[in-house]
């Protein structure tokens, strides 16, 4: 025997309906779409090992719509680099609920070029001896870029935080003069709903996204949730309405 969930979830409803009439509204992260996305590349000092990180760190997570917990968690032994591309394996995702992983191939590009950014940091992992199979891809470094010291970190182990890879997204942005994009904030979802939102506007069908994404098969949340497609005044269907209206006659008095 089930209990019947009509009176909870009406309750529920009415507690939202409260929240947002008392200002409450779900804090989206802003959409670095690809535009912005080189312009925080820009801000990469990729002659130091820092830099060669973030920038790498920046064109992964666009290219494969990475949460933070999946690219901090991922593995050497989980990415393989192509001439043209890497193959990017994540092991668990939110929706992957058995654990089965879901492999990528994700094609090189001019613009962010990929491939080199990768060659470049897993470069600098074998010349700390960080390149074991088994060790994660991200690390965390001094400001000297060599290893930081990792022994007290227990939970984590060698594998940077989520939020690491959040602050450093803000910092970039922020360098870049792009703190805010359409009055969200910049975050490290930002590479997560960017990308989508490029995806949308050039046509690339759900099902595609929601591979790429690693959302449940079926889901809408890329189209509901994470397209952050920037609003224009000529959006406004009351645009469409001459200046002075229209006469009796039901024609532009113009």
């Amino acid at each position: 025997m089930r209990p019947n969930p009509t009176r909870i979830r009406g309750k529920i409803r009415l507690w939202r309906q409260e929240w947002a009439a008392a200002g409450g509204k779900v804090d989206h992260a802003a959409a670095l779409t690809l535009p912005h996305l080189l312009k925080c590349l820009k801000q990469c000092d990729e002659s130091t090992n820092i830099g060669k990180r973030d920038a790498f760190m920046l064109t992964l997570n666009y290219s494969n719509l990475h949460p933070g917990a999946e690219l901090t968690n991922l593995l050497a032994k989980h990415m393989k680099i192509l001439p043209t591309g890497l193959l990017v394996t994540t092991a668990t995702s939110k929706s992957d609920r058995q654990a089965k992983g879901a492999t990528e191939f994700l094609a090189d590009r001019d613009d962010i070029r990929l491939v080199d950014r990768a060659k470049a940091w897993v470069s600098v992992l074998k010349e700390l001896g960080a390149d074991a199979p088994a060790l994660p891809v991200f690390r965390a470094l001094t400001v000297t870029g060599r290893l930081a010291n990792r022994t007290r970190a227990t939970r984590r182990g060698d594998r940077m935080k989520g939020g690491a890879v959040n602050d450093r997204v803000q910092l970039l942005a922020g360098r870049a003069g792009i703190p805010y994009v359409g009055g969200k904030k910049v975050r490290a979802h930002s590479l997560r709903a960017g990308p989508n939102t490029d995806m949308i506007a050039a046509g690339v069908p759900l099902r595609e996204r929601n591979r790429r994404g690693r959302w449940a098969k079926g889901s809408t949340t890329a189209d509901t949730v994470y397209d952050r497609t920037h609003i224009s005044p000529e959006a406004d269907p009351l645009s469409q309405v001459p200046l002075g209206g229209f006469d009796a006659s039901g024609s532009d008095p113009s």
